[in-house]
Order: C-alpha cells, then structure tokens, then sequence
C-alpha cells in the first residue's frame, strides 16, 4: 500500500542505475501519479515507479502480493514494443530490485534492464 511520496532516500538509491540506462525524466508527484521517473534510452523507454520495501528478498509471487496496487496502477500505462513498465523496490539500506511488469506477472531485471535468467 502506497504511503504518501516516494522516499528522497529511495530516489538516491535509484537514480544511478537509472542513469547508467539513460537520460532521465523525474514525473511529478501526487495524487494519481504513476512513475516517479522515465529512462529514455536508445530503443525503448521505461516507465518506472519507485518504492521502499520492508521485504525485499521474497519470492516473485510475495513482491507482488506487496505491491499488488502500484503494479495495478502501472499496468495502466499503455503497453508498447518499446516501453518497459518496471517497479524498483528498494531497501532503507539501500538494496535494490528491479522488475518488469507483465500484463500478468512480474519479471525481475537485473541492473541494465536485461531480464535475469535463473538457471
């Protein structure tokens, strides 16, 4: 459950592995907001929102139970073969995990956007 404004701590967090990906764009924040910033890199953009995560080393099926309604409100965002909607979730000590979200699921990523294969 979204709680007021995304974390300034969880935008430093994140904010160098989204500039390693690309130029950035910080969305506005408030009422209704979806993205708390945009990467446009060569050949794709995406779409992400930042969130802070008491738990975030559980399984693919927990982190999303956790954030059931941002990924609700991201699945809003019109899909497109060149747009990524991800959710970061991000520790208070600064950990970090990416993941795609899916018009059913989540995929996690790994720091430059590329989905992690488990082997």
């Amino acid at each position: 459950m979204r709680r007021g404004p995304v974390s300034q701590k969880a935008i430093d967090f994140a904010l160098p592995v989204a500039l390693a990906r690309g130029f950035v764009t910080f969305c506005r924040q408030g009422r209704g907001s979806v993205s708390t910033f945009v990467i446009h890199a060569a050949g794709y953009t995406a779409v992400v929102s930042v969130q802070m995560s008491r738990r975030l080393h559980g399984s693919l099926a927990e982190m999303e139970a956790q954030f059931a309604e941002m990924i609700a409100l991201l699945r809003l965002v019109p899909p497109g073969l060149c747009r990524s909607r991800e959710l970061w979730a991000c520790s208070r000590h600064g950990g970090l995990r990416l993941f795609r979200v899916m018009e059913k699921g989540i995929i996690e990523l790994g720091r430059d956007g590329e989905p992690i294969v488990n082997a």
